[in-house]
């Protein structure tokens, strides 16, 4: 019986196909979360992961694990890129940490 789980697909660069490290990027093609009222900000996340995903399947240096690349890329997401797009002049007071991981804004 193989190692490797019903979710996980082996690619040729030996990068495997897991989304369990991703908090929205499943694996879908098309974005679940676009009229989800509850988590409006879900369907942004969602790209910002799929995003990464796409542009780490396509390094061509892939010696950094994925989970250790998302790590590091969560963190620039949430603590630079993020809060340098509001649109708030005073300071944002924005938990993004928060609001990342229930889709929602959370000050």
């Amino acid at each position: 019986m193989s190692s490797v789980s019903r979710n996980e697909h082996v690619f040729f660069s030996g990068i495997t196909e897991d989304y369990s490290i991703f908090m929205w990027f499943k694996g879908e093609d098309e974005n679940p979360y676009l009229n989800d009222e509850e988590r409006p900000l879900a369907a942004g996340f969602w790209e910002y992961e799929r995003e990464f995903y796409l542009s780490y399947l396509d390094r061509a240096d892939t010696t950094q694990s994925i989970a250790t690349a998302y790590r590091q890329w969560r963190a620039e997401l949430l603590n630079e890129h993020l809060p340098g797009n509001t649109s708030n002049p005073y300071g944002d007071r924005t938990n993004w940490e928060k609001t990342f991981e229930l889709g929602r804004r959370i000050k």
